[in-house]
């Protein structure tokens, strides 16, 4: 899509066209009417005399790629694009870089991991995030849908400590 709109820069009626006629694609209910909507679409845009051949050839790779982006239909309810993920790993991408990857052995590499991963999820989210939804503290209180402590180290410590867990009855 980002490709697209810089090789539309001369001509952003065309670009408004393809931006409606993508996302209409990209809602599809199912993965029937995802292929059909992405079928319609190429076989529009071969008609179009103003895409040019660069154009042409970025809306057939999508086509031809069809058939990886319709995965998705197959898991009801999950994420069509990876931008949530890709965040993530940027995220862990930059601390990774900053202390130079990875010195010593793999369980020292996975233990770090593990421990960023966990602090990612208990740290409070920003003032602009907060100032639009003061109910919403960190990654940890939206998914389990409750906080135990308004403080996110105390928040961090009261959920990673065992003394919550129940023990299975062994009668």
């Amino acid at each position: 899509m980002l490709k697209l709109r810089r090789g539309c820069r001369r001509l952003p009626q065309l670009f408004a066209q393809l931006n409606q006629r993508l996302w209409h694609i990209y809602h599809a209910s199912t993965k029937a009417q995802f292929s059909q909507r992405l079928r319609r679409f190429y076989e529009w845009s071969k008609t179009q005399p103003n895409l040019e051949a660069l154009q042409q050839l970025r809306i057939r790779r999508f086509w031809q790629q069809g058939d990886r982006f319709a995965l998705a239909y197959d898991w009801p309810g999950a994420y069509r694009t990876s931008a949530h993920l890709d965040r993530l790993m940027n995220y862990q991408d930059r601390l990774l870089f900053a202390m130079q990857y990875f010195h010593g052995t793999q369980d020292s590499a996975k233990l770090y991991l593990r421990s960023m991963a966990l602090l990612w999820n208990f740290h409070p989210y920003g003032t602009r995030t907060r100032d639009r939804c003061p109910q919403r503290h960190s990654p940890f209180a939206e998914l389990n849908g409750f906080c135990y402590h308004d403080n996110w180290l105390r928040n961090l410590l009261l959920a990673s400590s065992m003394n919550g867990r129940r023990q299975p009855h062994t009668d």
